[in-house]
């Protein structure tokens, strides 16, 4: 991380700068709260609000926020009466901003001093990038992130190659135009919690929008929950993790539940008949092996949980799908072409099984 101090920009002989409202939705964060905030207070960039949303934490997150409301006067405290989530967290602080720019921060972030200022610059370069993300960095992960792959089934990669053709952007650390946020809508409130970058960032596109990246913008994640598994340079990276074994369940649930709703709101309807039938099929199988790895039936049985969820949410999804294709000015052929047409998931289980086969031969000779 830069020790060097940047000089805050001086607004007295320059035009006054667009307000960024920086969103932190916040669930028992007391161990992160502390770096992240005082990272922003060292922003180059000085025309910030930080909304902080507090999702019902128990343990000391609000005596943090409390602590720092006190010296820091752009800091509104956001008190929900329930824990709403990621995207409920997100939605209730775009509430409550006023940025023309909406910068969305996972609470496990560390944010190098110029990075506003340098994804500011950026997406005012150019009307049509409706949002902009940089470069993470993750202690102990082999590579960079540069926001995530995506393939044409729905599953997710992150993406170790700085390159701008990416679908979506990793949700954790995002700047978004207002005024896109208000021409395609905001989080999905029914995803809670994962997917909701892919679908976001599918909107974005569909509407006409860029999304760019700086890599140069830098932040830190200083927490966990991604494997080491990367997309780099159109080539599958996939190591032996916990989390290619034994995905935490209610991870496995939300991610695939809303793998399925973000197919079919943003599909056109021939993709949704031609992908989607693929799609459950390799949740199930994924279900199955999740299950024999841990020995432990509730993957699969989170599967069914997944699926009748959106049987039963169907009319609430096809509500928001008819918004959605309102606002498409982009065909799905244009959209594929972010994506990877093999899917990963089958890709990925051969690795695994040419590995274990390589590594009984040898065992074996």
């Amino acid at each position: 991380m830069q020790t060097e101090d940047i000089k805050k920009l001086d607004l007295s002989s320059s035009p006054p700068l667009p307000l960024v409202s920086i969103i932190i939705p916040v669930y028992n964060g007391e161990q992160y709260l502390e770096k992240l905030i005082t990272s922003l207070e060292k922003q180059a960039y000085s025309n910030i609000e930080i909304i902080a949303v507090d999702n019902k934490s128990t343990d000391n997150s609000v005596k943090i926020l409390n602590s720092f409301h006190t010296k820091i006067t752009s800091l509104k405290i956001v008190l929900n009466e329930r824990n709403e989530g990621y995207c409920g967290g997100c939605n209730k602080g775009i509430e409550n901003s006023k940025g023309e720019f909406l910068l969305f921060l996972s609470q496990d972030r560390i944010m190098e001093p110029d990075w506003l200022k340098k994804t500011i610059e950026k997406i005012s370069s150019n009307s049509k990038i409706g949002c902009i993300f940089g470069k993470v960095l993750r202690k102990g992960a082999s590579s960079p992130e540069y926001g995530h792959a995506y393939d044409i089934y729905g599953a997710v990669l992150i993406k170790g190659t700085p390159e701008e053709s990416n679908l979506f952007f990793a949700g954790g650390t995002v700047l978004v135009r207002r005024s896109v946020i208000e021409k395609i809508g905001a989080f999905d409130p029914e995803f809670f919690v994962y997917h909701e970058d892919v679908d976001l960032s599918w909107r974005i596109r569909l509407s006409g929008f860029t999304i760019a990246l700086v890599e140069d913008a830098v932040c830190h994640n200083i927490g966990g929950g991604i494997s080491d598994t990367f997309d780099s340079a159109g080539k599958l990276q996939i190591s032996f993790d916990r989390e290619l074994i034994s995905m935490p369940l209610y991870k496995f649930y939300y991610s695939q539940k809303n793998r399925i709703r973000t197919l079919i709101k943003n599909y056109s309807f021939i993709n949704i008949l031609k992908r989607l039938p693929v799609t459950i099929i390799l949740i199930f199988l994924r279900g199955v092996f999740m299950s024999l790895a841990t020995k432990r039936a509730s993957y699969i049985f989170a599967v069914f949980r997944g699926l009748w969820w959106n049987v039963t949410h169907i009319k609430n999804t096809m509500k928001h799908r008819k918004n959605i294709q309102v606002i498409r000015v982009i065909d799905d052929s244009i959209i594929e072409g972010y994506m990877i047409k093999q899917s990963i998931e089958l890709s990925s289980a051969k690795m695994m099984m040419n590995a274990l086969f390589k590594r009984n031969t040898h065992k074996n000779a």
